[in-house]
């Protein structure tokens, strides 16, 4: 009897030690792809085509871009909301990967703050910082590092993307 219940408190102890492995893990969520959509931001220097997936969920939100290695040099996402979102309002780069270009946009994709964020090297949610927009937006758009440098993007430009159809540039090469 002695070894009947010695098997039962071993498999119990393993069944423990599976659901901890189990839970560690819950935690390593591999990135997200979405489907991409062509794009278009219109600059003063002309159109710049991109591909982007569309972030319409909060779930999709929430997880962006995390863990990554690596975009596309033309790709990116947009985060879309509802609403207008205040100020204050602020993305940060917890398990992001890459270094990242952000553009905050208005109901008519006309962007209205851009800021450069660096990935957080930390573990910890709550010591990574955030990027606040400083202005009122609807949506966000996100691109590698350097690329609104590199394709002249800046205040003022606007992006042409539908959730549901492509959208070409129009004259782009």
């Amino acid at each position: 009897m002695t070894s009947r219940f010695g098997t039962v408190g071993l498999s119990r102890a393993l069944l423990a030690l599976c659901l901890l492995a189990t839970a560690s893990l819950a935690d390593e969520v591999p990135p997200q792809h979405l489907p991409s959509r062509e794009a278009c931001l219109i600059t003063s220097e002309g159109p710049v085509p991109v591909m982007l997936e569309h972030a319409v969920t909060p779930e999709q939100r929430r997880w962006g871009l995390m863990e990554r290695e690596n975009l596309p040099a033309r790709a990116g996402m947009l985060f879309y909301y509802d609403s207008d979102r205040p100020a204050s309002a602020g993305f940060w780069m917890y398990r992001t990967r890459i270094p990242l270009d952000i553009a905050w946009l208005d109901e008519d994709g006309v962007i209205l703050a851009t800021d450069t964020m660096t990935p957080c090297e930390t573990d910890q949610a709550r010591n990574c910082p955030t990027w606040p927009a400083g202005v009122p937006h609807r949506n966000v758009l996100e691109m590698n590092a350097g690329f609104f440098e590199r394709h002249h993007v800046g205040t003022g430009d606007k992006l042409l993307a539908d959730l549901n159809d492509n959208k070409p540039c129009p004259g782009a090469d």
